[in-house]
């Protein structure tokens, strides 16, 4: 029995995916409508300090070679799909993410800011804090982004089928979606071991667990959890609390995305990556 032959057979028992249907564009077009896509700007990025080679600029509003920035990037997908509202949740160099976006005139959109509680509360604390200042209006679809997840070469709009994938676990009663990409290579050799002999080995083998790659749609609905579960002054991400809830209440769907390529841009070495690709369009 091969390493692959294992991982192939591990994937047909933890992941099980499917295209969504396609809606027509009237029911898109209703959906876009009402929502609004929080755009997490706020992290410190210590990992990333060496790309920033000293600037003190929030990584997302990072100018890249090419005159782009990723936050710029991510809210252009969401606009061409024809989501036009977001809000910007930001905190370290906020003011960077400001200057750089404005208001959001010159990018077709409208863009509001929302400085997360002091000391920073983590990503269910910085939503909470967004929702009872009422930059996310209650009655919305909410689509919690982090720009640094870049996703390039998806053929046609991967906005849309997210979208599409969402609006598809509502008729199966879910209430929240994750977008997940169905596996990630392993940074090592991967060996397999028998009785501590090594009986075959692979380079960079695909781990068959899907991973969260940082999108997430909410349905208002769900909305009130965020003030039920996250404080203002203690720091927690929505993914370590919310989403075991929601996946033992059977309300979590999943958008797995196999397609393109996905980028979390967290360090030197990915955004040496994230250049590379872009030179090369």
């Amino acid at each position: 029995m091969s390493l692959q032959t294992e991982l192939d057979s591990l994937a047909k028992k933890i992941a099980n995916f499917s295209e969504p249907p396609s809606v027509n564009d009237s029911v898109w077009a209703e959906f876009c409508s009402h929502t609004v896509v929080a755009l997490m700007a706020g992290g410190e990025s210590s990992r990333y300090a060496a790309a920033l080679e000293g600037q003190k600029v929030q990584k997302a509003a990072h100018e890249l070679p090419n005159g782009d920035t990723m936050i710029e990037m991510t809210i252009r997908a969401y606009r061409d799909a024809g989501i036009k509202k977001f809000v910007a949740l930001v905190y370290h160099n906020a003011h960077t993410v400001e200057d750089r976006l404005g208001d959001g005139s010159s990018l077709g959109v409208e863009i509001e800011y929302c400085q997360d509680p002091e000391p920073s509360a983590g990503k269910g604390g910085a939503i909470r804090n967004a929702l009872e200042q009422g930059y996310i209006p209650s009655d919305c679809n909410l689509i919690v982004a982090n720009p640094d997840d870049v996703i390039l070469d998806f053929p046609g709009s991967y906005v849309r089928y997210i979208g599409e994938a969402h609006l598809d676990g509502l008729n199966q009663g879910k209430l929240a979606t994750a977008v997940v990409s169905p596996g990630q290579p392993y940074a090592s050799t991967g060996m397999m071991v028998v009785g501590n002999e090594v009986t075959d080995t692979q380079m960079y083998p695909m781990i068959p667990v899907p991973a969260h790659m940082g999108i997430s749609v909410f349905s208002p609905e769900i909305l009130p959890r965020f003030t039920e579960l996250f404080s203002l002054s203690e720091k927690s991400d929505f993914e370590q609390v919310l989403f075991p809830l929601l996946a033992t209440e059977g309300k979590l769907w999943a958008a797995g995305i196999d397609k393109g390529t996905w980028l979390a841009v967290n360090d030197l070495k990915s955004y040496k990556q994230l250049v590379s690709l872009l030179e090369e369009k």
